[in-house]
């Protein structure tokens, strides 16, 4: 069984874990440090994007009772319970308190009737689920933050020796292989290989150093600054 442990819990984020799992079991001492350390990250992070301060604590206040299964509709499954450690309880928190706020406002500009599906009866959760993100993802790329993750990427870029940042271009930007980038630089393919997957390294640990500097409350991981890149920020 601590074989089959060891494999599902990455070593990365194991105090995260051990957080979660005393706090879960019922460990006083586990949920007063998740409270003190975790509900004032997740209120100045609301309030840095925007949120008025009652709003923030009330939001916040609402995530925090369902971590142990306090839902406004009585108890439901503890949300500490799907906590796995892909990414930090700071971030994975983040990423869900921030996707409420969302869903609130969303909630609040809609008017009109909810959409009938065919399949109604077959099909369970909520309606405003299913209605198209578009108006989600415009929210959640606000100009402050686009900004923010732009002059990040830049200077990420700008650290880069120009060698290099002339390969990643002709790499990603034109799809030349890497043999062919070896030939022009007379080397071996592997020192081309070895170059690209540095200057990647680099490029995510510069962004999220500039992003740290910048806004030392916006607490996310390359990923998901991949991720909204993705969902298709301008940068």
């Amino acid at each position: 069984m601590s074989d089959s442990q060891s494999v599902t819990k990455p070593l990365k984020h194991a105090e995260d874990l051990d957080l979660v799992d005393r706090a879960m079991d019922g460990d006083d001492d586990a949920v007063r440090h998740f409270q003190s350390e975790y509900q004032p990250t997740l209120e100045r992070v609301l309030m840095s994007r925007g949120v008025e301060k009652s709003q923030a604590c009330d939001l916040v206040a609402d995530v925090m009772a369902e971590c142990f299964g306090a839902g406004k509709k009585g108890s439901t499954r503890p949300l500490l319970e799907k906590f796995e450690g892909r990414s930090s309880l700071s971030t994975w928190l983040i990423r869900i308190t921030w996707n409420r706020w969302l869903d609130l406002k969303r909630r609040d500009k809609f008017h009109g009737e909810l959409p009938d599906y065919e399949d109604e009866d077959g099909r369970g959760g909520d309606k405003f689920d299913r209605i198209q993100g578009d108006d989600l993802e415009e929210d959640l790329l606000d100009d402050d933050l686009s900004d923010l993750m732009s002059n990040a990427i830049q200077k990420a870029f700008s650290s880069l020796d120009p060698d290099v940042l002339l390969m990643l271009k002709l790499s990603y930007l034109h799809n030349i292989s890497q043999t062919v980038i070896a030939r022009m630089w007379q080397c071996d393919q592997t020192r081309v290989s070895r170059a690209l997957t540095s200057a990647r390294e680099q490029i995510a640990v510069e962004t999220m150093n500039a992003i740290k500097q910048a806004d030392p409350d916006l607490v996310i991981e390359w990923d998901d600054f991949m991720r909204l890149c993705a969902a298709g920020i301008e940068l």
